[in-house]
Protein backbone atom coordinates (compact mmCIF):
# COMPACT_ATOMS: atom_id res chain seq x y z
CA UNK A 1 0.00 0.00 0.00
CA UNK A 2 2.92 2.32 0.66
CA UNK A 3 3.96 2.25 -2.99
CA UNK A 4 0.46 2.98 -4.29
CA UNK A 5 -0.42 6.61 -4.93
CA UNK A 6 -3.72 8.10 -3.81
CA UNK A 7 -6.48 7.76 -6.39
CA UNK A 8 -8.16 10.81 -4.82
CA UNK A 9 -5.83 13.34 -3.20
CA UNK A 10 -8.60 14.87 -1.13
CA UNK A 11 -12.12 14.18 0.09
CA UNK A 12 -15.07 15.95 1.66
CA UNK A 13 -14.79 16.30 5.42
CA UNK A 14 -17.47 18.04 7.48
CA UNK A 15 -16.38 19.07 10.95
CA UNK A 16 -19.94 19.00 12.28
CA UNK A 17 -20.41 15.47 10.97
CA UNK A 18 -17.30 14.36 12.84
CA UNK A 19 -18.20 16.08 16.11
CA UNK A 20 -21.87 15.02 15.96
CA UNK A 21 -21.20 11.39 15.07
CA UNK A 22 -22.47 9.73 18.25
CA UNK A 23 -20.82 6.41 17.47
CA UNK A 24 -17.44 7.98 16.84
CA UNK A 25 -17.64 10.31 19.83
CA UNK A 26 -18.37 7.28 22.02
CA UNK A 27 -14.79 6.17 21.35
CA UNK A 28 -11.79 7.63 23.14
CA UNK A 29 -9.33 9.97 21.43
CA UNK A 30 -6.90 7.14 20.70
CA UNK A 31 -9.56 5.21 18.77
CA UNK A 32 -10.58 8.38 16.94
CA UNK A 33 -6.96 8.98 16.00
CA UNK A 34 -6.67 5.44 14.66
CA UNK A 35 -9.87 5.93 12.66
CA UNK A 36 -8.63 9.01 10.83
CA UNK A 37 -5.50 7.06 9.86
CA UNK A 38 -7.58 4.11 8.68
CA UNK A 39 -9.68 6.46 6.53
CA UNK A 40 -6.51 7.68 4.82
CA UNK A 41 -5.39 4.08 4.24
CA UNK A 42 -8.79 3.22 2.76
CA UNK A 43 -8.40 6.00 0.21
CA UNK A 44 -5.00 4.61 -0.74
CA UNK A 45 -6.23 1.02 -0.93
CA UNK A 46 -6.67 -0.89 -4.19
CA UNK A 47 -10.38 -1.03 -3.26
CA UNK A 48 -11.48 2.43 -2.18
CA UNK A 49 -13.08 2.28 1.25
CA UNK A 50 -11.61 -1.11 2.21
CA UNK A 51 -8.47 -1.94 4.22
CA UNK A 52 -6.85 -4.08 1.54
CA UNK A 53 -3.13 -4.47 0.83
CA UNK A 54 -1.76 -6.47 -2.10
CA UNK A 55 -5.17 -8.01 -2.68
CA UNK A 56 -5.60 -9.27 0.91
CA UNK A 57 -7.18 -7.82 4.05
CA UNK A 58 -4.89 -5.81 6.29
CA UNK A 59 -4.14 -7.67 9.51
CA UNK A 60 -3.81 -6.21 12.99
CA UNK A 61 -0.07 -6.52 12.57
CA UNK A 62 -0.22 -4.46 9.35
CA UNK A 63 -2.31 -1.76 11.03
CA UNK A 64 -0.07 -1.62 14.10
CA UNK A 65 3.01 -1.32 11.94
CA UNK A 66 1.48 1.45 9.83
CA UNK A 67 0.46 3.66 12.78
CA UNK A 68 3.42 2.78 14.99
CA UNK A 69 1.74 1.15 18.00
CA UNK A 70 1.78 -2.28 19.60
CA UNK A 71 -0.28 -5.06 18.09
CA UNK A 72 -2.43 -5.58 21.20
CA UNK A 73 -3.07 -1.82 21.40
CA UNK A 74 -4.14 -1.67 17.74
CA UNK A 75 -6.42 -4.68 18.24
CA UNK A 76 -8.07 -3.04 21.25
CA UNK A 77 -8.67 0.28 19.46
CA UNK A 78 -9.99 -1.38 16.31
CA UNK A 79 -12.40 -3.46 18.37
CA UNK A 80 -13.73 -0.26 19.97
CA UNK A 81 -14.42 1.18 16.51
CA UNK A 82 -16.23 -1.98 15.42
CA UNK A 83 -18.22 -2.30 18.67
CA UNK A 84 -19.40 1.33 18.37
CA UNK A 85 -20.41 0.75 14.73
CA UNK A 86 -17.94 3.31 13.42
CA UNK A 87 -16.68 0.86 10.81
CA UNK A 88 -17.80 -2.53 9.53
CA UNK A 89 -16.22 -5.85 8.61
CA UNK A 90 -17.43 -8.04 5.74
CA UNK A 91 -17.51 -11.84 5.55
CA UNK A 92 -13.94 -11.94 4.26
CA UNK A 93 -12.74 -10.09 7.35
CA UNK A 94 -12.05 -6.82 5.52
CA UNK A 95 -12.60 -3.66 7.54
CA UNK A 96 -14.36 -0.95 5.53
CA UNK A 97 -16.01 2.46 5.88
CA UNK A 98 -19.65 2.48 4.79
CA UNK A 99 -19.63 6.17 3.88
CA UNK A 100 -16.53 5.93 1.67
CA UNK A 101 -17.91 2.85 -0.10
CA UNK A 102 -21.21 4.64 -0.79
CA UNK A 103 -19.41 7.73 -2.08
CA UNK A 104 -17.23 5.61 -4.37
CA UNK A 105 -20.27 3.83 -5.82
CA UNK A 106 -21.96 7.18 -6.33
CA UNK A 107 -18.82 8.58 -7.98
CA UNK A 108 -18.50 5.61 -10.34
CA UNK A 109 -22.19 5.80 -11.23
CA UNK A 110 -21.96 9.53 -12.00
CA UNK A 111 -18.80 9.00 -14.05
CA UNK A 112 -20.43 6.21 -16.08
CA UNK A 113 -23.58 8.26 -16.59
CA UNK A 114 -21.54 11.25 -17.76
CA UNK A 115 -19.54 9.04 -20.14
CA UNK A 116 -22.72 7.49 -21.56
CA UNK A 117 -24.23 10.94 -22.08
CA UNK A 118 -21.14 12.12 -23.93
CA UNK A 119 -21.25 9.07 -26.21
CA UNK A 120 -24.95 9.65 -26.81
CA UNK A 121 -24.36 13.32 -27.62
CA UNK A 122 -21.69 12.40 -30.17
CA UNK A 123 -24.01 9.87 -31.83
CA UNK A 124 -26.87 12.37 -31.98
CA UNK A 125 -24.54 15.06 -33.32
CA UNK A 126 -23.22 12.73 -36.04
CA UNK A 127 -26.73 11.63 -37.01
CA UNK A 128 -27.86 15.26 -37.17
CA UNK A 129 -24.98 16.26 -39.45
CA UNK A 130 -25.60 13.26 -41.69
CA UNK A 131 -29.31 13.94 -41.92
CA UNK A 132 -28.84 17.65 -42.49
CA UNK A 133 -26.33 17.06 -45.28
CA UNK A 134 -28.66 14.56 -46.96
CA UNK A 135 -31.61 16.92 -46.82
CA UNK A 136 -29.47 19.72 -48.20
CA UNK A 137 -28.42 17.57 -51.19
CA UNK A 138 -32.03 16.74 -52.00
CA UNK A 139 -33.06 20.38 -51.73
CA UNK A 140 -30.21 21.51 -53.97
CA UNK A 141 -31.06 19.01 -56.72
CA UNK A 142 -34.76 19.71 -56.50
CA UNK A 143 -34.24 23.47 -56.62
CA UNK A 144 -31.93 23.29 -59.64
CA UNK A 145 -34.45 21.23 -61.64
CA UNK A 146 -37.64 23.06 -60.60
CA UNK A 147 -36.82 26.52 -59.37
CA UNK A 148 -40.44 27.57 -58.83
CA UNK A 149 -42.19 29.60 -56.17
CA UNK A 150 -44.26 26.59 -55.08
CA UNK A 151 -41.18 24.48 -54.42
CA UNK A 152 -39.51 27.25 -52.46
CA UNK A 153 -42.68 27.64 -50.43
CA UNK A 154 -42.65 23.93 -49.57
CA UNK A 155 -39.10 24.22 -48.25
CA UNK A 156 -40.07 27.23 -46.14
CA UNK A 157 -42.97 25.31 -44.62
CA UNK A 158 -40.66 22.48 -43.58
CA UNK A 159 -38.34 24.98 -41.97
CA UNK A 160 -41.21 26.72 -40.18
CA UNK A 161 -42.56 23.44 -38.81
CA UNK A 162 -39.17 22.64 -37.35
CA UNK A 163 -39.08 26.06 -35.69
CA UNK A 164 -42.53 25.55 -34.18
CA UNK A 165 -41.54 22.13 -32.84
CA UNK A 166 -38.45 23.62 -31.23
CA UNK A 167 -40.50 26.43 -29.69
CA UNK A 168 -43.06 23.95 -28.36
CA UNK A 169 -40.31 21.79 -26.84
CA UNK A 170 -38.67 24.84 -25.26
CA UNK A 171 -41.97 26.00 -23.74
CA UNK A 172 -42.63 22.52 -22.41
CA UNK A 173 -39.21 22.39 -20.73
CA UNK A 174 -39.76 25.82 -19.17
CA UNK A 175 -43.13 24.68 -17.83
CA UNK A 176 -41.51 21.56 -16.37
CA UNK A 177 -38.87 23.64 -14.58
CA UNK A 178 -41.55 25.92 -13.13
CA UNK A 179 -43.54 22.94 -11.82
CA UNK A 180 -40.47 21.32 -10.26
CA UNK A 181 -38.75 18.00 -10.77
CA UNK A 182 -38.42 14.55 -9.26
CA UNK A 183 -35.60 13.66 -6.90
CA UNK A 184 -32.49 12.74 -8.94
CA UNK A 185 -31.26 9.18 -8.42
CA UNK A 186 -27.87 10.30 -7.12
CA UNK A 187 -29.21 13.27 -5.11
CA UNK A 188 -27.11 14.30 -2.09
CA UNK A 189 -27.85 17.18 0.29
CA UNK A 190 -25.67 20.25 -0.07
CA UNK A 191 -23.41 21.41 2.73
CA UNK A 192 -26.04 23.55 4.46
CA UNK A 193 -28.66 20.79 4.32
CA UNK A 194 -26.14 18.24 5.55
CA UNK A 195 -25.16 20.50 8.46
CA UNK A 196 -28.83 21.09 9.27
CA UNK A 197 -29.31 17.37 9.89
CA UNK A 198 -26.22 17.27 12.09
CA UNK A 199 -27.49 20.19 14.16
CA UNK A 200 -30.60 18.12 14.97
CA UNK A 201 -28.33 15.30 16.22
CA UNK A 202 -29.28 13.16 13.23
CA UNK A 203 -26.98 11.01 11.13
CA UNK A 204 -27.41 12.30 7.54
CA UNK A 205 -26.06 9.09 6.01
CA UNK A 206 -28.71 6.98 7.76
CA UNK A 207 -31.75 9.07 6.91
CA UNK A 208 -30.55 9.77 3.36
CA UNK A 209 -31.31 6.23 2.19
CA UNK A 210 -34.86 6.37 3.59
CA UNK A 211 -35.34 9.82 2.06
CA UNK A 212 -34.27 8.63 -1.39
CA UNK A 213 -36.24 5.38 -1.28
CA UNK A 214 -39.41 7.16 -0.20
CA UNK A 215 -39.36 9.85 -2.91
CA UNK A 216 -38.11 7.56 -5.68
CA UNK A 217 -41.04 5.21 -4.99
CA UNK A 218 -43.51 8.11 -4.93
CA UNK A 219 -45.61 8.78 -8.05
CA UNK A 220 -47.77 11.66 -9.22
CA UNK A 221 -47.54 15.36 -8.46
CA UNK A 222 -46.47 14.75 -4.86
CA UNK A 223 -43.18 13.30 -6.12
CA UNK A 224 -42.31 16.60 -7.86
CA UNK A 225 -40.73 19.35 -5.77
CA UNK A 226 -39.44 22.83 -6.48
CA UNK A 227 -36.81 22.71 -3.72
CA UNK A 228 -35.47 19.33 -2.62
CA UNK A 229 -33.23 20.93 0.00
CA UNK A 230 -36.36 22.31 1.71
CA UNK A 231 -37.99 18.87 1.49
CA UNK A 232 -34.88 17.42 3.13
CA UNK A 233 -35.03 19.90 6.01
CA UNK A 234 -38.68 19.07 6.64
CA UNK A 235 -37.82 15.37 6.55
CA UNK A 236 -35.13 16.00 9.17
CA UNK A 237 -37.53 17.90 11.43
CA UNK A 238 -40.07 15.07 11.29
CA UNK A 239 -37.36 12.49 11.99
CA UNK A 240 -36.12 14.53 14.95
CA UNK A 241 -39.63 14.89 16.39
CA UNK A 242 -40.18 11.15 16.04
CA UNK A 243 -36.84 10.45 17.73
CA UNK A 244 -37.61 12.75 20.67
CA UNK A 245 -41.07 11.26 21.06
CA UNK A 246 -39.71 7.71 21.26
CA UNK A 247 -37.23 8.54 24.03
Amino acid sequence: MANISFKYNWGKFYWDAWLNDINLQSCDLAAQGLWINLIAMMHKSEQIGYLVINGRPMTIFDIAKRVGIRKDRAECLLQKLIDNDVCSMNKEGVVFCRRIVREEKRRLFSSKKKSDNQIGDREVSFDYRYKSQGEQDVISKFSSCNNTKENRHTIDITRDIGTEDAQYKSNREIKYDVMGKRLPKSWFPDREAYTYACQLDLCPEEILEDFRDYWHAKVGREAVKMDWEAAWRRWCRVANQRRLKNR
